[in-house]
């Protein structure tokens, strides 16, 4: 994902970590992205390459 393309929709999005505490989410970036590539590939989740995110 371009920059261009975060910046507008970042804000949208939950944050990674809430106010009340709980473990640290993942970046959402990261894992956006790692949706998206699991979108346009057709592949499982557990075939995500190395460099996203497991879950």
């Amino acid at each position: 994902m371009r920059d261009d393309q975060w910046d507008r929709i970042k804000d949208v999005l939950p944050p990674e970590r809430k106010k009340q505490g709980g473990r640290i989410g993942k970046d959402n970036r990261m894992m956006l992205n790692a949706m998206l590539w699991v979108a346009s590939s057709g592949a499982p989740w557990r075939d995500l390459p190395d460099y996203y995110p497991s879950s």
